[in-house]
């Protein structure tokens, strides 16, 4: 019974395939309205699929598509997008004229993120964010990191001085409930959650596509709060770029790039070096005379990263297909902490930080259409990613316990080597025009290797002062499978369902060294199989006026290297009970959209709960037992909830301002264990690091080649520990004050080729009012202050 089952769904999946359609074919020619000349190098894309086609020099294009109903999205750059439908019938040959109006506003085009399926901004029922190349470049981002900074619903942040971590929280919760897809895929994991969106080069980014909350939930795990999709940059032409730039305290860029497009075949190539020196201009204190004083540790440490990578296309293999290559590698140093008495040069110096990531990728995509309407898109990744790590936790605590330097050759970095696969395919099968069923898979295997040195700093342990080597090897597989149903009720009506099944295997292996009381034990297995669904909905009550609503669940299991782990000096030594139940969410989205040619606006409310929040603690005593240092415990239930309201206007030609808020509230069920009996024991129910109120402001100004764009982030109230000051006594949760961040910049276009800029972040000169160098993840707002650069760019084509 079970086998013919099996069959008769092998026949249905297979069906759609065995169905045989003439071809149909669409060509047209795009024109601005405006001056009647032709519109080059505009992408044509058919809804719900990924054909698409690009406009040549005189504007013209060419689709072949299966015969039916099509709805043809026209997008390029400074005009408003342009939604076409178009019937053709077998054989046919319909040719279409296609006119283009100037934005002021320009549109965002198509996205990939909500639904997995190529989908017009205007009309997907996920609400997505966009952050497009032409933003990131304004902003002159080095990286991931300030291409985010200052989006409404997301905060990016440092942690630790002596290294610089970064995280990204999103509508209140931490990076561990984000995930970050490499077009589309989640590679990102593990070593890259620490340093990675510092890592992460531009040059070679299309856009960012952002969907928060319930929407996401087709992601998978670490989903809950979002999902943040780094699209990369395929040429529809022949283009290539050349930047240099300099700033202060040698914040330098460098960036080379260069594409081509010839028929069906596309190459993009980029090169990228991002520098900067070791900044020390603030200290310890209460207020900001006293934090405004050098105190010979860094503020922002010594960096060097570099990257280059390529993505090539081919289209057209066979009928309708595309094969797409990208290939990346990066090499990223930083060195911190401090750095007087020439000190900071030596690696394993009391007080220093070096960290050295090689960081090596690779991913394969084939996407094949069938001329009857099925889809097939079929992709496979490998990621490589070492990390060689020193810091004086090893020297201090010897030197503590000791009283003398530990000798030369007991002193060891913290290695750690990441390997990690992952492959995905869809399947998208349309029933009609009007609905489309989507199913796919997606295999993840991560293993990771870490090794370092630590001493047994318990005065109450018998082996007290005792120096170990701690080792791990850890190893997780994860199976997705999803399927999704777009269906158009009406014109103006449309729903989208879909589940998701996840079965999460790892293994946590643990072996310590020298005088431990158990050194070595049989590897921890854990289990885990979560069922979770999501449904979006869109309703276009006008042309203008889209309201969309979404509610999904989500899980969350603790794997491998955390970010929150770095501060103790890296994750051999954490124990996951057999007992620790995932983290789930339910999560529900509404979302208000008016758009017209001068004027957007956006009104999102959002409200995610938690269920069995996990956190990493101390060890239990049988725990340490066995050579553990912190082990992962379910702390609380919680929740987190806001709105955020956006708006772009452009009131006069050459003129554009846009403005974003959000409230936040986010707390635990209960106060925090370890404040019970305090002072701050209420306070300790709200989620740290994230400000009730932020918002944010922009005005950009384009006329005859000049722009000026001044943008204001404005950061409210926030809750954050401080844990390990100097005097025990400063122990406390500090509601931070609220603050302004003011960048400014001009840039002059020269011969349309050419462009000159300059530019200053921290305009206002702002830093933190309170800082103890003790804590070193004590940090809210930025440490050094104004930073003054400019650059200049060589333009063949554009991006």
């Amino acid at each position: 019974m079970n086998k013919a089952i099996l069959i008769c769904l092998v026949i249905g999946l297979l069906y759609p395939f065995s169905i045989q359609a003439a071809d149909a074919i669409i060509t047209g020619s795009l024109v601005d309205s405006s001056t009647a000349e032709p519109v080059p190098y505009a992408t044509i894309k058919v809804e719900g699929t990924k054909l698409g086609a690009v406009s040549d020099s005189t504007g013209s294009f060419g689709l072949q598509v299966r015969p039916g109903k099509h709805n043809l999205i026209i997008t390029r750059i400074g005009f408003n997008p342009v939604s076409l439908k178009v019937e053709v019938s077998p054989d046919e040959k319909q040719q279409v004229d296609i006119f283009m109006t100037e934005s002021t506003i320009p549109g965002k085009g198509v996205v990939v993120t909500g639904t997995r399926t190529p989908r017009y901004m205007k009309d997907v029922p996920v609400h997505t964010e966009v952050i497009t190349n032409s933003e990131i470049k304004a902003k002159s981002a080095h990286n991931i990191y300030d291409a985010l900074e200052g989006i409404s619903g997301l905060r990016v942040e440092q942690q630790c001085q002596a290294c610089n971590f970064s995280v990204l929280r999103m509508q209140g919760l931490g990076a561990n409930h984000t995930q970050i897809l490499l077009d589309g895929q989640p590679v990102y994991s593990g070593l890259a959650s620490v340093y990675g969106l510092q890592q992460l080069s531009v040059a070679d980014v299309d856009r960012i596509e952002i969907v928060k909350g319930a929407g996401s939930a087709l992601f998978g795990s670490n989903a809950i709060a979002g999902a943040v999709n780094i699209i990369s940059h395929v040429p529809s032409k022949t283009e290539g770029h050349v930047g240099v730039e300099f700033g202060e305290h040698g914040t330098n860029k460098y960036e080379l790039t260069a594409g081509t497009r010839q028929d069906n075949i596309a190459l993009f190539l980029y090169a990228q070096q991002s520098r900067g020196d070791e900044i020390d201009e603030t200290s310890d204190g209460y207020s900001r005379a006293e934090v405004y004083n050098s105190d010979g540790i860094t503020d922002r440490v010594r960096t060097n990263s570099k990257s280059a990578g390529f993505n090539f296309t081919v289209e057209e293999i066979s009928s309708l297909d595309r094969l797409t290559v990208r290939g990346r590698i990066m090499n990223d140093y930083r060195l911190g902490g401090e750095i007087i008495n020439g000190q900071f040069e030596n690696i394993f110096a009391p007080g220093t930080e070096r960290i050295i990531t090689d960081r090596y990728s690779l991913q394969f995509d084939y996407f094949k259409a069938f001329s009857n309407g099925p889809e097939i898109d079929i992709s496979a990744n490998y990621v490589k990613h070492d990390r060689n790590a020193t810091n004086d936790t090893y020297w201090g605590d010897y030197e503590s316990i000791h009283g003398s330097a530990p000798p030369a050759d007991e002193l060891r970095p913290y290695l750690a080597y990441e390997n990690l696969f992952t492959s995905n395919m869809n399947l998208m099968l349309p029933i009609h025009s009007d609905h489309r069923l989507l199913f796919g898979m997606q295999y993840s295997y991560n293993e990771l290797d870490e090794s370092g040195k630590y001493i047994v700093v318990d005065d109450e342990n018998p082996d007290y002062g005792t120096s170990y080597t701690s080792t791990s090897s850890k190893s997780a597989h994860e199976i997705g499978i999803y399927f999704q149903d777009e269906y158009t009720l009406t014109p103006d009506l449309e729903a989208v369902a879909g589940a998701r099944l996840d079965y999460h295997s790892s293994e946590d292996g643990f072996r310590g060294s020298g005088d431990l009381s158990v050194t070595d034990f049989d590897p921890i297995e854990y289990e885990e199989t979560a069922v979770n669904p999501r449904i979006s909905v869109r309703y276009s009550a006008s042309d203008e006026i889209t309201v969309r609503a979404s509610f999904g669940t989500g899980f969350r299991v603790p794997y491998g290297f955390s970010e929150d782990l770095h501060l103790c000096s890296g994750s051999p030594r954490v124990y996951k009970d057999l007992s620790l139940e995932p983290e789930k969410s339910r999560s529900f989205g509404l979302s208000l959209d008016y758009q017209s040619p001068k004027l957007g606006v956006n009104l999102n409310l959002y409200r995610t709960d938690l269920m069995d929040r996990i956190d990493f603690s101390e060890a239990d005593e049988d725990i340490e037992a066995l050579g553990y240092t912190y082990q992962w415990k379910n702390i609380d239930d919680g929740f987190t909830m806001g709105i955020e309201i956006g708006a772009n206007v452009a009131p006069v030609e050459h003129l554009v301002l846009s403005a974003g808020f959000e409230f936040n509230k986010s707390e635990y069920d209960n106060p925090r264990e370890d404040w019970i009996g305090t002072k701050w024991e209420s306070d300790s129910k709200r989620f740290s690091r994230y400000p009730a109120t932020s918002g944010t402001f922009k005005i950009e100004y384009n006329r005859l080649g000049w722009n000026l764009a001044m943008d204001a982030s404005y950061k409210g109230r926030m809750y954050i520990d401080l844990l390990e000051p100097a005097d025990e006594n400063d122990i406390k949760i500090k509601q931070t004050e609220s603050f302004v961040l003011l960048n400014a910049k001009v840039s002059k276009m020269l011969f349309d080729r050419y462009k000159a800029y300059l530019g200053v972040k921290n305009l206002g000169d702002y830093i933190q009012k309170e800082k103890h160098v003790d804590d070193a993840a004590f940090m809210y707002a930025p440490v050094y202050g104004r930073l003054i650069y400019g650059g200049f760019e060589v333009n063949f084509g554009s991006l």
